[in-house]
């Protein structure tokens, strides 16, 4: 189902002369991994290789203090493209995983869901981004005209979006009606929504099935307009830094702090790798509301299980009324953008 590049792994080990090796799956690859090895460990001799078992979410969220300590010649970091710059004392390779599930059944059902729009903005998983060019067919046998999204933030491909980086449905917003995005599941295709206001259609490679997301954003808008109400009443505001590789943003924090306590409020500062409602549970008596300086995707999906508000940068400047505007500009971490600046 999926393209682990096994040639790719073979050449970068014997580069390295690589002796111990750490593969990092997330969690809907991770069945893959003992075969994996099994297909390695048949053609080279002498290399350990680990499994990493924690949950990963991004390449955010690559397992470098983790090689360090096991001394590890290698990361094998499966399903996401390279977001973390510059040197970062770790030898990585980055394995997209490209699936070889058709497309055009779930193209062809999404095609009925958008016989009322005429420009469609194509965009995908890295998973399915090579099949963005016979979705773009499908699409214009059937009328439409069809732009894809540019290359842009930290993106590799045209057409990708990751989960808190849709800069390449920013990139062309202006030109079309509606965003056709070829993912499993409706988690990316949230993220664009949000951010660029324009109809989503989910393509479901996995389900063979397109389905309008519509519902799914007016419910998701109506719980963050109520956390940022919430917020407006605070006194006490927690501000959390994210401390995975690619989510470590302290001057941020700090920049956010100092904009709390100048508007009269109180500040507290956390810091968390995984940032849980069980972990702030000794803290709700305390703390009003938190604000998430790390993956803004937690504020998004997961504030349901939160005891207290959570919210955005962005949301926390409209209920501080820093900013104004609809709730796209509350998102720049969902742009690619990094105006917050990063440390």
């Amino acid at each position: 189902m999926y393209d682990f590049e096994i040639d790719r792994i073979l050449g970068e080990i014997k580069r390295l002369d690589a002796r111990r090796v750490l593969l990092q799956f997330p969690d809907g690859l991770k069945s893959f991994s003992l075969s994996l090895i099994d297909e390695l460990q048949s053609r080279v001799d002498g290399v350990d290789f680990l499994v990493h078992v924690d949950p990963c979410y991004g390449g955010c969220d690559v397992a470098l203090d983790e090689a360090k300590r096991l001394n590890v010649d290698l990361v094998v970091h499966f399903g996401h493209t390279q977001f973390i710059r510059g040197d970062v004392g770790v030898n990585v390779l980055y394995i997209p995983a490209f699936s070889d599930l058709p497309v055009d059944r779930a193209v062809h059902s999404a095609i009925n869901l958008l016989r009322r729009y005429s420009v469609v903005g194509v965009l995908s998983t890295v998973q399915h981004v090579h099949k963005l060019g016979e979705v773009c067919r499908l699409l214009e046998e059937a009328g439409f005209r069809v732009v894809v999204g540019g290359r842009c933030g930290r993106s590799l491909f045209d057409g990708q979006i990751l989960g808190c980086d849709v800069c390449s449905a920013l990139s062309i917003v202006d030109e079309v009606d509606v965003f056709l995005v070829v993912a499993g599941g409706d988690f990316h295709a949230l993220g664009v929504a949000l951010s660029t206001g324009k109809p989503v259609i989910v393509a479901d490679p996995y389900r063979g099935e397109a389905r309008d997301i519509s519902r799914l954003v007016k419910r998701t808008l109506s719980l963050r307009w109520a956390s940022i109400m919430k917020a407006r009443d605070a006194q006490v505001f927690g501000v959390i830094v994210g401390v995975k590789p690619g989510q470590v943003r302290v001057d941020v924090a700090l920049r956010v702090k100092d904009l709390i306590l100048s508007c009269g409020r109180k500040c507290y500062l956390f810091a968390g790798r995984e940032i849980s409602p069980e972990a702030f549970y000794p803290f709700i008596d305390r703390v009003d509301v938190f604000v998430v300086v790390a993956c803004p995707r937690i504020v998004i999906d997961d504030a349901h299980r939160f005891r207290k508000p959570i919210i955005t940068v962005g949301e926390l400047k409209i209920a501080l009324n820093v900013s104004r505007g609809d709730y796209t500009s509350t998102l720049p971490l969902l742009h690619g953008e990094e105006d917050e600046g990063s440390s």
